[in-house]
């Protein structure tokens, strides 16, 4: 358990709702289990995302770090498919009755890569751009709506995180629909900071990670972007996930970054 020192009872502490989305694998699962040695007595953490298997597997990983004070709740679900929304976000939010936590915590994680196949001016299906930004843009500005609808009370610090990347600000070829919606989502949460001076709000780039996602990035035939990965790699820029995770952690545990601010765990921009 972290000390109070670093501030946890302001971000974290006793009564602590939390959410993360994505978080069967990868950086969601490293970021769920980290929090499970922070979040006090009386917190819940929900975890979302589409492999009940892998949900299942990351709320053993927490529960071996933290048996007895922190309830784990799993909620599987398409955030592609928003005729599913209602249901899936009253499963999030369910028994979150006035007074029930003190503090409450939304984590952005979930995304996907989208058809790497294709350049920008290729992408023509109307119906494939839909689902593409419905999972990885509608749906995370819907579920923030009904998080500041469901913790409206002053008396619940609020702090909403959106795991960006740094392709929203640096193009990447063969990338567009996932540097697009990067980006969108970025400028999204900096408005939302303008607008709500009392919720905390941060956009967080983990970095290139060793996870399945980068290998499919890394794998998509262009040349430029396997020699700008290998020669990241080289430099050991290829983080873990767990490392990335606990960089995020600590920014939230000082506390010190202007709301909405888009940070990168390399300290390449903050913007």
């Amino acid at each position: 358990m972290a000390s109070a020192g670093l501030g946890l009872s302001a971000v974290f502490g006793p009564a602590t709702f939390c959410a993360v989305t994505g978080g069967s694998r990868g950086l969601g699962r490293s970021i769920a289990v980290l929090l499970a040695e922070r979040l006090g007595e009386g917190s819940r953490l929900v975890l979302t995302g589409r492999s009940l298997q892998g949900l299942q597997d990351t709320k053993r990983q927490v529960e071996e770090k933290c048996p007895n004070q922190l309830e784990v709740k799993l909620v599987t679900g398409d955030m592609g498919d928003s005729t599913a929304y209602p249901a899936l976000f009253y499963d999030i939010f369910a028994d979150t009755g006035p007074g029930a936590f003190q503090n409450a915590l939304i984590i952005h994680n979930a995304a996907s890569l989208g058809d790497m196949g294709k350049k920008a001016a290729e992408h023509s299906d109307p119906e494939i751009l839909n689902k593409y930004y419905a999972t990885n843009l509608t749906s995370v500005i819907a579920l923030t709506a009904k998080f500041m609808e469901v913790f409206s009370g002053s008396n619940v610090r609020r702090t909403v995180v959106n795991i960006s990347s740094a392709v929203a600000v640096e193009p990447l070829a063969y990338q567009s629909l996932y540097c697009s919606g990067k980006a969108a989502r970025n400028m999204f949460f900096k408005v939302m900071a303008e607008e709500e001076p009392d919720v905390r709000v941060l956009s967080y780039s983990p970095g290139p990670m060793a996870t399945d996602m980068l290998q499919a990035v890394r794998s998509c035939g262009d040349k430029k972007v396997e020699d700008r990965f290998n020669a990241m790699e080289s430099q050991g820029l290829i983080l873990s996930p767990d490392a990335s995770a606990k960089h995020m952690c600590t920014l939230l545990e000082e506390d010190k970054f202007k709301s909405g601010a888009f940070l990168d765990v390399f300290g390449r921009f903050s913007l």
